[in-house]
């Protein structure tokens, strides 16, 4: 853990590992990165861990604290359609239009992400 920690996740070969190991490990790095507030770190790792309940949590985490952008960031692998919808709003608001389309592709909401591209979103 230790090593991930420092040097990243691609430093080491987890495939070893049987899959609840291997979550286990990837769920608590995540979370000493969130603690160090390496937020896009720990969302990364917590993806990869396929840990679902804690990206809504620390999503929800993140809106109370309004950092709308790094819950969307968080709400995006869960693909929570409610969430992620309710969070392109938020990030059009402060006029990150990306990651506005980014959320409402991942929520499924195909029309708005083309609708954001085509009219806000810069190249």
């Amino acid at each position: 853990m230790e090593k991930i920690l420092k040097e990243g996740i691609n430093s080491v070969n987890l495939s070893m590992l049987d899959e609840s190991a291997r979550k286990k490990i990837l769920s608590d790095v995540g979370e000493k990165l969130y603690k160090q507030n390496k937020f896009m770190e720990a969302i990364e790792i917590m993806a990869k861990a396929d840990d679902m309940g804690k990206l809504t949590k620390l999503g929800d985490l993140c809106l109370s604290e309004n950092k709308a952008e790094l819950a969307t960031l968080c709400f995006i692998p869960t693909k929570d359609k409610q969430r992620l919808n309710n969070a392109a709003v938020l990030c059009i608001q402060l006029k990150n239009y990306k990651l506005a389309a980014k959320a409402y592709e991942a929520a499924d909401n195909r029309q708005m992400a083309s609708f954001i591209m085509q009219n806000f979103a810069e190249d």
